[in-house]
């Protein structure tokens, strides 16, 4: 049975209920719990193994391959205008060579630029949701091959109605070479339009290899007020962390915190009228 939110997302495996969700435990958020208050939580979206020196190793072994991938690039217009013999050969390799150089070279300003966090807020007082949204979350898609590598920098900041937001699990699996498996879980939440089930957008909320639902049972209590059983812990501060810092532009950092619908509203004027100006 297909999800009922359509278009369905890719390798879309359930639709999750929204509403408060009740255990005899407290709902884990994961450990991904930023901030929260009465008005709002903040969610990270880090990625898994995106630790600092994890990056800078990866950020050096890309910077290596792209070097490589110039270097046969180089040889192999010599080895087209001097050796005829080898020019079909050449001419192969040089063209793997240049796609691979366009993927490394994508891959390293990702690693090199990318921010630490892309965080989620849900302000409950509002209704609003904010996604912080930078390309790095979609590795692993066909996005890579139709987005330049020159706005690795650009970070996207989108504000939806939480009204209009639905939740789906989506897997993926991977075959190994000696038996078996590995398995890809991903929360996903699709955005539709108001009141229908026509998916207009859609980000990603948590990627795990186990499959759980701990920030969408959350997210979804704490929506509804219902703190009770929450478990309330912040995710653990990091000894050292990426040059690169979450900023939310802002406009979007003061409706974000609004304590209420009247309040964000307010922002929300002051800053038309100064766009008008």
């Amino acid at each position: 049975m297909p999800s009922k939110y359509q278009p369905q997302v890719s390798a879309w495996r359930e639709d999750l209920y929204k509403g408060v969700y009740t255990t005899q435990l407290h709902l884990s958020n994961n450990k991904k719990l930023r901030y929260a208050n009465d008005d709002y939580c903040e969610f990270s979206r880090h990625i898994i193994g995106m630790g600092y020196f994890i990056r800078i190793i990866f950020t050096l072994v890309f910077f290596v391959a792209n070097l490589m991938c110039i270097a046969c690039i180089f040889t192999t217009s010599l080895v087209i205008i001097y050796f005829q013999d080898l020019r079909i050969l050449a001419i192969f390799i040089e063209f793997l060579m240049i796609f691979l150089l366009y993927i490394f070279f994508q891959m390293f300003l990702h690693y090199l630029y990318a921010p630490e966090d892309c965080p989620v807020r849900f302000n409950r007082k509002t209704g609003k949701i904010y996604i912080y949204d930078h390309f790095i979350l979609y590795f692993g898609t066909f996005a890579i091959f139709t987005r330049s590598p020159l706005k690795v920098k650009e970070i996207t900041v989108k504000e939806f109605n939480w009204a209009d937001i639905q939740g789906c699990m989506t897997s993926v699996s991977v075959p190994l070479a000696s038996g078996g498996m590995i398995r890809n879980y991903r929360l996903e939440c699709v955005v539709c339009e108001p009141n229908t089930t026509k998916v207009i957008d859609h980000f990603l909320l948590a990627a795990d290899n186990s499959l759980g639902y701990e920030e969408w049972m959350w997210i979804n209590s704490y929506m509804a007020f219902s703190d009770n059983n929450l478990d309330a812990e912040f995710m653990p501060e990091e000894d050292f962390t990426w040059p690169i810092k979450v900023k939310w532009p802002e406009e979007i950092d003061k409706k974000s915190k609004a304590s209420s619908l009247e309040e964000y509203q307010q922002i929300d004027a002051e800053y038309k009228k100064l766009g008008n100006k």
